[in-house]
């Protein structure tokens, strides 16, 4: 009975390393994707995960949306989880194939780790491996998410960075005497950088389609979840096409803008100074009895 379940458990050892590295190595990047690297302009949304992102494999994205389409059925729409995929640049395809593989490595690595417990001659309850299983499961089913929030997380920071930084190019351009749209084409031209060439990009369908800048910043910040180009169309709607209250909502957003990110930078350093209390308490401790120590020996000899 031994050997037949220290078979199976290789053979699940087996088949699930095999499906995860094979889906996580590189596939081969398409020609579209490899011509706007060379270019220069193709970073606007690439290499936000660590996972398959455009170059994912026919079988994933055919399981990627068989999944998406059950989904569908029970009523799922993936609103949250679009905007995320759509800030880091990965196909919502992609990242539930990479769910699926991760909840079957888990589950298999729980059933391997029973059997090999099984084999060593340990007691296992019949439950075990079942709870196991599933525990180990659903903690690789959300581990993609938690990884994509975290990426998320950081391109939103770098985009009201960036959203910052461009409005005091225009700030700066606008003192020097230059019209508004002129002036964010000017910050737009000199700067460089995956949120600045998604920005420039913005502008030019804007531009093609005939619409107003703010407008297609403002849905952009609706897209990816961006409050900042959100609050920046609104507040230039409210200041209307007069240039000189354009030019003071412009201003006063990037101090805005500017004085948010000084508090935000501020609260991290106070929150990276607390995190370094504890070990520097256990040090001290440590250190503290290191020096009573022989003292302390001592004592007890002379007890």
């Amino acid at each position: 009975m031994v050997i037949p379940l220290v078979l199976l458990a290789g053979a699940m050892l087996g088949a699930g390393l095999w499906l995860l590295l094979f889906s996580l190595l590189p596939a081969r990047p398409s020609l579209a994707a490899s011509l706007a690297r060379l270019r220069g302009d193709g970073a606007a949304l690439d290499g936000g995960a660590d996972w398959p992102s455009q170059a994912t494999r026919p079988w994933q994205r055919q399981l990627g949306r068989a999944v998406e389409q059950a989904g569908q059925a029970v009523g799922l729409e993936f609103g949250g989880l679009r905007k995320d995929l759509a800030i880091t640049g990965q196909p919502l395809d992609a990242h539930l194939a990479a769910k699926v593989l991760f909840a079957l490595a888990g589950g298999l690595g729980g059933l391997v780790l029973t059997g090999l417990l099984a084999a060593a001659g340990v007691q296992v309850p019949v439950v075990l491996p079942v709870w196991l299983a599933l525990g180990l499961a659903l903690i690789g089913f959300l581990l993609p998410d938690r990884r994509l929030r975290a990426a998320a997380s950081a391109r939103r920071a770098s985009l009201r960075y960036a959203v910052g930084a461009l409005l005091n190019l225009v700030a700066i351009n606008l003192a020097g005497g230059a019209e508004v749209e002129q002036a964010l084409y000017n910050a737009l031209r000199i700067s460089r950088g995956w949120a600045f060439t998604l920005l420039r990009n913005t502008i030019r369908r804007a531009q093609l389609n005939r619409e107003k800048l703010w407008e297609a910043l403002g849905r952009l910040g609706e897209e990816l979840d961006v409050d900042d180009l959100v609050q920046l169309a609104q507040n230039v709607a409210l200041a209307g096409d007069e240039g000189a209250r354009m030019r003071e909502a412009l201003i006063a957003m990037a101090a805005t803008i500017g004085s948010r990110e000084l508090a935000e930078a501020e609260t991290q350093a106070n929150e990276a100074s607390e995190h370094m209390v504890l070990p520097l308490t256990v040090l001290a401790i440590g250190f503290t009895l290191f020096l009573l120590y022989p003292a302390l020996m001592q004592l007890t000899i002379g007890f």
